[in-house]
């Protein structure tokens, strides 16, 4: 009887493990995929609860929440936190709603700083890691992902020298437009959307990690010199937060694409300009593009290929172009 056993041979060996390392490497990114759908699934449900929100708030208040100014030098400092702050009883943050004041600076330590430091995962999108604030002071601030359509500004789509209407041209991130449905100081209501809600967006994502305007979730738009205001705003340098604005420079993914292109953050001496600040604000994780919110609450997917006339007639509420997303 031949009890003599029999063993893999060390071909054998590398072959099965060769075989093995193909399957895994046809099986990870079908993982990775799949895992990745369910984020943007995520993403997506974050943006639908925060458009809901936003129309729960109009029912209450026949209007929109608007973003927040502060005026240096004055007593009147409502509306200082921004539209995220204010939907906060919407999204069953009534609790934190109650730490806010709105008479108060965004970083006032006992109630507007001490709120941004509690996490919202509904304004956090899964599929980014950066989940805190990047801007100077604001230590342990959580940020958000999603920010208020503002509106366009910049040369209209449809013209070659007809620009948008916009409150002001002296600001820190770029001009300040008049045409959003989330805009400084004005409550605009939905009857603002002559172009009809289903073409005018309301929340987009800006989700890259390399995004370097992360701020905290509170903040609103403010002006920063004493006697200026949203209805004289050429008197004062502004700053915007919870809401943004849409030109052709800030085409989507445009900080992804600067950087495969080794573009740095000063390129050109731009500085804050750059594609990794301002421009770059239209930018996920997302493969080729982002989510985005429309003002009849259906949540759609932006690519960056989309039109530049196309993302600018859809950033205007009532600017009646011709452009549409249906027809890109």
């Amino acid at each position: 009887m031949n009890s003599s056993k029999r063993g893999f041979t060390l071909v054998e060996l590398l072959v099965v493990i060769a075989i093995i390392g193909i399957l895994i490497g046809l099986l990870l990114p079908a993982v990775q995929a799949a895992r990745e759908a369910a984020r943007r699934m995520q993403c997506t449900n974050n943006l639908k609860q925060l458009s809901l929100a936003a129309h729960n708030y109009h029912d209450i208040n026949n209007n929109l929440p608007n973003d927040g100014y502060f005026i240096v030098g004055k007593t009147n400092r409502q509306h200082w936190c921004g539209v995220l702050a204010k939907l906060l009883p919407q999204i069953e943050g009534a609790a934190l709603y109650d730490l806010i004041d709105f008479n108060k600076n965004y970083n006032d330590a006992n109630t507007n700083a001490a709120a941004a430091k509690e996490k919202m995962t509904a304004f956090l999108c899964p599929s980014c890691s950066q989940l805190k604030s990047t801007g100077g002071g604001e230590t342990d601030w959580y940020t958000t992902h999603y920010y208020g359509n503002g509106g366009s500004t910049g040369l209209r789509p449809d013209s070659t020298d007809v620009k948008y209407g916009q409150l002001t041209t002296r600001t820190n991130s770029g001009e300040i437009s008049d045409n959003g449905l989330l805009n400084v100081g004005y409550h605009r209501n939905l009857s603002f959307a002559t172009d009809g809600t289903s073409n005018t967006a309301l929340f987009f994502e800006s989700s890259w990690n390399d995004y370097q305007g992360f701020r905290g979730w509170q903040r609103g738009t403010y002006v920063n010199n004493a006697g200026a205001d949203y209805m004289s705003p050429n008197n004062g340098y502004w700053l915007s937060c919870s809401v943004k604005y849409i030109k052709t420079a800030f085409y989507i993914n445009a900080g992804i694409q600067a950087k495969a292109r080794g573009d740095s953050s000063t390129t050109s001496g731009t500085g804050r300009f750059s594609p990794f600040r301002v421009a770059a604000l239209w930018t996920s994780h997302h493969p080729g593009g982002l989510n985005f919110s429309m003002a009849d609450g259906s949540v759609k997917f932006i690519s960056e290929t989309v039109s530049d006339n196309v993302f600018l007639s859809i950033g205007s509420a009532n600017g009646g172009e011709k452009y549409s997303f249906e027809s890109n």
